[in-house]
């Protein structure tokens, strides 16, 4: 069984911590530059699992050109190396829908 897994009281009280303490994890011009979450298709998350060789997928933190932070997904091999470069098809995902405007208001994960 994985070690990811963490309980709901776990998870609420982690993405409570992070949303009283984003903005002042950065100085003033990259004060909206951090969502509260971000939402990606099942099928695009499925896209990089069922790649020959997956085993997992990483998370990656970028920014984009209007300082926002997004999130880059790709698939990891036995080796935990990531399956890109030539010879794969390349599949990384990001364009989430993120939080704010695209928020789940009735989560307990973000009261």
């Amino acid at each position: 069984m994985s070690n990811n897994f963490i309980d709901l009281p776990t998870a609420i009280q982690l993405t409570r911590n992070y949303r009283e303490n984003k903005d002042k994890l950065v100085t003033p011009v990259f004060s909206d530059a951090m969502c509260i979450s971000e939402t990606f298709d099942a099928s695009a998350i499925r896209a990089i699992l069922d790649q020959p060789g997956c085993v997992a997928f990483r998370a990656y933190y970028g920014m984009k050109e209007n300082k926002q932070v997004t999130m880059i997904f790709v698939g990891v091999n036995d080796k935990d190396q990531d399956i890109v470069g030539e010879g794969t098809e390349n599949i990384l995902v990001d364009m989430g829908q993120k939080c704010p405007p695209y928020c789940n208001e009735d989560s307990p994960l973000t009261k």
